[in-house]
């Protein structure tokens, strides 16, 4: 059986523990395949509206949350892999597929479920839209 080489890996990070698993993963197939990692984080404006006049909540805040995230996979990284790491305002889902699309990503790497709520209940929405949507190859991680 021929096995897929992977050569340009996508890791999309929410600060979810399924997301931090999937920084696990996506480390163990790049250095098995001597690939190019990238951790990206998507700064959600949508989420961080103020529900009183709808204005958006100061963007440091987001900018603070995306650093953090980035950081703790760092963290993870024990493995001293070299991993690019990027942070894009938007909406997760699209770029995601965006940028796996402009930078011919071989597979992405994403948790199960996200940080939303109602996520918590079934595969999340983010998840299951990058599933049905990327032209490459997707890893679901638990």
């Amino acid at each position: 059986m021929m096995h897929k080489q992977y050569k340009n890996i996508l890791v999309a990070v929410d600060g979810s523990e399924q997301s931090y698993n999937a920084v696990y993963e996506a480390i163990e197939t790049a250095k098995r395949n001597g690939a190019k990692l990238t951790a990206l984080t998507v700064k959600e404006i949508n989420r961080y509206y103020d529900e009183f006049d709808m204005s958006v909540v100061d963007t440091s805040k987001i900018n603070a949350v995306a650093e953090s995230i980035l950081c703790q996979v760092d963290k993870l990284n024990t493995d001293g892999v070299e991993i690019q790491e990027k942070a894009m305002f938007g909406d997760p889902k699209k770029a995601i597929l965006k940028y796996a699309k402009e930078n011919e990503i071989d597979i992405i790497f994403i948790g199960v479920t996200g940080k939303g709520m109602i996520d918590k209940f079934f595969i999340g929405s983010t998840t299951q839209y990058v599933v049905n949507h990327a032209t490459c190859n997707v890893m679901v991680v638990r």
